[in-house]
């Protein structure tokens, strides 16, 4: 009812102010007043239909959680104004009145509030960076935690370092999604859970790390990963996560992404063809005679020959390395039948 309401009233003001100004002549032997009337109307009616879509996406981004976005448009289209003013006034100055000249001026003054606008709405994270004075990249930007990184357990080693600064901050849609995970019915979900949970305890009991909990929540209808993108947009602020979906959409939208796994292979030892170690064959390889096994990183290591040695520990000589996104392999060869039993 409010909606029809506002309609009306516009359509009725518009129609009166054009009807008070005789906007249009008589057209197709209608009086001139009557198509004021009409376009005034129309005008109105248009507008108002203008308002309202306006009001419903700002209420949509809103819920989103775009505030901050929403905020940073406004103020630089408010901007691109005054830019657009000045050039007014350099005109004015430089050539004579025109019909022409007003048309060119009231463009530029629009041009300059919608690119403004723009602007400060998809770039409001990096704004906010540069008002903080920071640099893309810093280490001191907020970092906002993914439920996969708390669950994997690895965070709070890595902060204990100290390579890990700045505020950390958890979502509070993240710490519910933490909870369901705790009480799922399912016992490995279950456990991973309340490990997290026990990962964030630790976190917030350590004094050299600041922690804090954001009470932010969006709509149901969205999944976390996009609550937490958008969120870093309007923060400005990095993400710490472990999951390789998340990490790919958060840098195409300009997140800035600390990947723990990525960490964790680039820490990695790097060998050499040729340089020697120690390894314990614990299976089969997926080809003839091959044994497979581990170093104390993770590092898979596949030994040719190296069936006949499966649960014992030998010397091997490094043959070649493989790169991949699960992580790097090492291809070696048993050094001589020296054999650690």
């Amino acid at each position: 009812m409010a909606k029809i309401s506002f309609y009306l009233i516009l359509l009725a003001l518009g129609a009166l102010i054009s009807w008070g100004v005789q906007l249009a002549p008589p057209l197709f032997g209608l009086a001139g007043w009557a198509t004021s009337l009409l376009l005034g109307g129309l005008g109105g009616l248009a507008l108002a239909g203008i308002v309202v879509g306006a009001a419903l996406a700002i209420e949509r981004r809103l819920a989103h959680g775009g505030g901050r976005s929403l905020l940073s448009g406004v103020l630089l289209a408010l901007v691109g104004s005054l830019i657009g003013l000045l050039v007014y006034f350099i005109l004015e100055l430089i050539f004579p009145p025109s019909p022409a000249l007003t048309l060119t001026e009231g463009l530029i003054i629009i041009f300059g509030a919608v690119l403004g606008g723009r602007i400060g709405y998809l770039r409001s994270a990096q704004l906010l960076r540069l008002l903080q004075g920071e640099v893309k990249g810093s280490i001191g930007l907020p970092k906002l935690l993914d439920t996969s990184v708390i669950i994997d357990g690895r965070i709070g080693d890595i902060v204990k370092t100290g390579f890990i600064e700045g505020k950390i901050i958890l979502p509070q849609f993240i710490l519910d999604e933490l909870h369901n995970i705790a009480d799922s019915s399912d016992n490995l979900r279950r456990r991973k859970g309340r490990r997290g949970l026990d990962i964030l305890g630790e976190l917030k009991r350590n004094p050299e790390v600041e922690v804090e909990t954001l009470e932010r929540e969006g709509p149901r209808s969205v999944d976390a990963d996009r609550k937490l993108i958008q969120l870093a947009k309007e923060l400005g602020a990095s993400i710490l996560t472990t999951d390789y979906n998340l990490n790919k959409v958060a840098k195409v939208e300009g997140i800035r992404v600390l990947n723990i796994n990525e960490l964790a292979n680039a820490v990695k030892p790097r060998f050499l063809p040729g340089e020697e170690l120690e390894v314990e064959v614990i299976d089969r390889g997926e080809e003839i005679g091959q044994g497979v096994g581990y170093l104390d990183d993770g590092t898979m290591v596949v030994v040719e020959n190296g069936r006949r040695f499966i649960g014992k520990k030998i010397h091997v000589v490094v043959h070649s390395s493989l790169q991949t996104e699960a992580g790097k392999m090492l291809f070696v060869r048993p050094k001589g039948e020296h054999v650690r039993r």
